[in-house]
């Protein structure tokens, strides 16, 4: 009997994803920005099912009812949106499409999530499987790369000129940093399907990969959100609670406490009591309190509405340079961005870009608040929002598209885990 259309569509859309997982490990080495297109072609399955714009939109734009969180959400996304669109009038780079950057990643990714949260029990088995799989031996690979100084980057062309292939590695660092928010999901991923065994070496592997990879970020990250989950399972309301209101505490606060750093004494004891050797190996720490310092202080000008969206690559012309411990050269007071989302959010977009993502975060949590989630999603999920949250606090940018799309990757991961429990795979099956 001959396939009907629906069957041909869904045997289609599993030979894409389990195609998809199979290419993510080699993509979060060999160019950690294929994030984005991942993800993008991993939306095509929901894209090509009608039920996905009839349920998905039609609660939004049918009968939206603002006591939903979700369509608040989702309007104070819009509003965040238009708001970049409209800095743009004022801002020195007068790129208004920036918009895009962060509406498209979120929509893109939304789909994703949807599309793994309306699945069968069999579909939730074989894509979680493949997604977990994929996680971990994306981190895998990478562990091996940064024990073996890049190997297999060395190996295909184009070779690096940079000194000491600098580029090569950075953008390994960059490849965990789109895996880690992901790992946490599939570990738990793991435990239902096989044990915790199991999960605990996808675990290991991630470890080794954040702490042997040039981006001392993700280590923090790594750490942090082990603790997260680990508090998780003993109490997992109120970790999801205290992650939650993190988010919206750090977007808050960031830009009193970077600006009561006091910046010069901190360099001057270091450079009195520390080694040459290691200021070296903390420059890049020491530069960024000089950065976020300096941003936290060029915010006040810009208030209320923000320098306007790309501002700080203009104003890297004119920030002028300071001499940082370790670093030979003088270093610019603030690079492309302020290494801190936060930071850049108020720097750029002011009180409206502000308020408008904190309803965003507030709302969201309330809808998981609402949700009786399970045990093990919470951790993943807690895992996941903790590794995020470090990671934009120390190096990340708004306008980064493929750091948007790795949290729609661990998004991914959280609705699995949740589909999986919800239909009672358990480790003992």
């Amino acid at each position: 009997m001959p396939m009907t259309l629906r069957e041909r569509r869904d045997k289609a859309s599993l030979i894409l994803m389990y195609g998809l997982f199979a290419i993510l490990p080699l993509t979060v080495v060999f160019g950690h920005k294929g994030v984005a297109p991942w993800i993008l072609l991993a939306s095509i399955p929901a894209f090509f099912r009608g039920d996905y714009w009839q349920s998905a939109f039609g609660a939004i734009f049918d009968n939206a009812k603002f006591d939903n969180p979700v369509v608040i959400c989702f309007a104070a996304l819009c509003f965040f949106c238009i708001w970049i669109f409209i800095s743009g009038f004022w801002s020195p780079k007068h790129h208004h499409g920036l918009g895009w950057y962060v509406m498209a990643p979120a929509l893109v990714g939304g789909s994703v999530i949807w599309f793994s949260l309306n699945i069968s029990r069999l579909w939730a088995y074989r894509l979680a499987f493949g997604y977990a799989l994929a996680i971990i031996c994306g981190m895998a690979v990478l562990a091996f790369e940064g024990v073996n100084g890049g190997m297999l980057r060395g190996v295909i062309p184009p070779a690096d000129p940079s000194p000491d292939r600098t580029r090569d590695i950075i953008a390994l660092g960059r490849g965990v940093t789109a895996l880690t928010p992901a790992l946490f999901p599939a570990a738990i991923i793991l435990a239902m399907i096989w044990n915790r065994y199991i999960a605990l070496v996808g675990l290991a592997l991630g470890v080794l990969a954040a702490f042997n990879n040039d981006v001392q970020a993700n280590a923090l990250a790594v750490a942090a959100g082990l603790l997260t989950t680990i508090a998780a399972f003993k109490a997992p309301r109120n970790t999801l609670s205290a992650v939650m209101w993190a988010t919206i505490v750090l977007l808050i606060m960031t830009p009193v406490l970077m600006a009561a750093l006091p910046v010069d004494s901190i360099l001057s004891a270091v450079k009195e009591n520390l080694s040459v050797d290691r200021q070296a190996a903390l420059s890049s720490t020491f530069h960024r309190l000089v950065v976020w310092n300096a941003t936290a202080n060029q915010i006040i000008a810009g208030l209320p509405f923000g320098h306007g969206a790309d501002f700080a690559r203009i104003w890297k012309e004119t920030a002028g340079q300071v001499s940082v411990p370790g670093i030979a050269a003088p270093a610019p007071v603030i690079p492309l961005h302020p290494h801190n989302m936060y930071l850049q959010i108020w720097l750029e977009l002011g009180l409206p870009g502000v308020l408008s993502l904190a309803l965003f975060l507030f709302f969201g949590g309330r809808a998981f608040a609402a949700k009786d989630l399970p045990t093990p999603v919470v951790a993943a999920m807690s895992g996941a929002v903790t590794a995020i949250l470090v990671s934009i606090m120390i190096e990340g940018s708004l306008w980064q598209v493929w750091r948007l799309a790795a949290m729609s990757l661990a998004g991914m991961g959280v609705a699995l885990a949740y589909m999986l429990h919800e239909y009672g795979w358990r480790e003992d099956e």
